[in-house]
């Protein structure tokens, strides 16, 4: 249970609250009049009617005033600068050995955090890998792939794998080139990557991949604006999902009952692109 009150001396009754409030927590009834709260138990705690209510005449347990900022339309970006943003977003993997720095992840985490998700559930997390855990997802990639390339492209399955796993034998040279980087001290399947990002869900929840990739988004545009390099790990994802969810779970450090739904490399680059190109 909840506590929502609204003081009907400061009401406008206007019922933008009323209107908005996705479990009808909030109810109007006839114009012009202070909205009624009822099964407050049923809140997902949105703050919808707190973010919404003109005169602040609504208060919500979850969110004091210590909680509550007023938009600052002034410092938001334009419709032009956001789209300048990503269209000159690129997956840049010159990835330099210099750490992102701390205040730049913060936000990028932070974006993350306020994503939004299905029914607010706020059931994503997000783990931060660095040095030795990314050396061993680096090597557990490798190993995996180097073993089944081995496996697929013996001379007695090759004529198989040539018919009917036409990508797996077209990326075989590729796959021998991140071999040879990867024997030098490399990280070729994590791009170099300083950090990664491994964001997760409840393994049962119904859209665990919707939310994380919604915030796979708003940290990738984050880490952007930051002039910090990320890139879609889709070569390590690959390979956890035939890993296994118990076995990726304790490579990425996973909370327990939880499966990876979406995985971000970040890097200071050593280079700026400066064009892009329309599509």
């Amino acid at each position: 249970m909840k506590d929502i009150h609204i003081a009907s001396a400061t009401c406008l009754r206007c019922g933008a609250c009323a209107s908005e409030c996705p479990s009808n927590v909030l109810t109007q009834h006839g114009e012009k009049t202070v909205p009624l709260v009822a099964g407050t138990d049923m809140c997902i705690g949105c703050g919808h009617c707190v973010a919404l209510c003109p005169s602040g005449a609504l208060q919500h347990a979850d969110f004091p005033k210590e909680k509550i900022r007023e938009v600052d339309r002034g410092i938001l970006p334009s419709p032009a600068a956001l789209m300048e943003l990503m269209r000159s977003r690129r997956s840049n993997r010159s990835i330099t050995p210099r750490p992102v720095p701390e205040a730049a992840l913060s936000d990028i985490l932070e974006a993350a955090r306020y994503a939004p998700t299905a029914e607010n559930s706020r059931l994503v997390e997000v783990r931060v890998l660095r040095g030795e855990d990314i050396a061993k997802v680096e090597d557990a990639t490798m190993r995996f792939f180097l073993r089944l390339a081995a496996l697929l492209l013996h001379p007695i399955v090759r004529p198989f794998t040539r018919t009917f796993l036409k990508d797996l034998y077209r990326q075989a040279p590729a796959l021998e080139a991140f071999r040879k980087r990867w024997e030098k001290g490399e990280h070729p399947s994590t791009c170099n990557a300083t950090i990664l990002l491994a964001f997760s869900a409840p393994a049962g929840y119904d859209f665990g991949w919707q939310d994380c990739n919604l915030a796979y988004q708003n940290a990738s545009l984050m880490a952007e604006s930051h002039g910090i390099t990320q890139v879609y790990m889709g070569f390590v994802q690959t390979a956890c999902r035939l890993f296994g969810r118990k076995r990726t779970a304790r490579l990425l450090r996973l909370p327990q009952g939880h499966r990876l739904f979406a995985l971000m490399g970040l890097g200071v680059p050593a280079m700026k692109y400066h064009r892009y190109t329309l599509r």
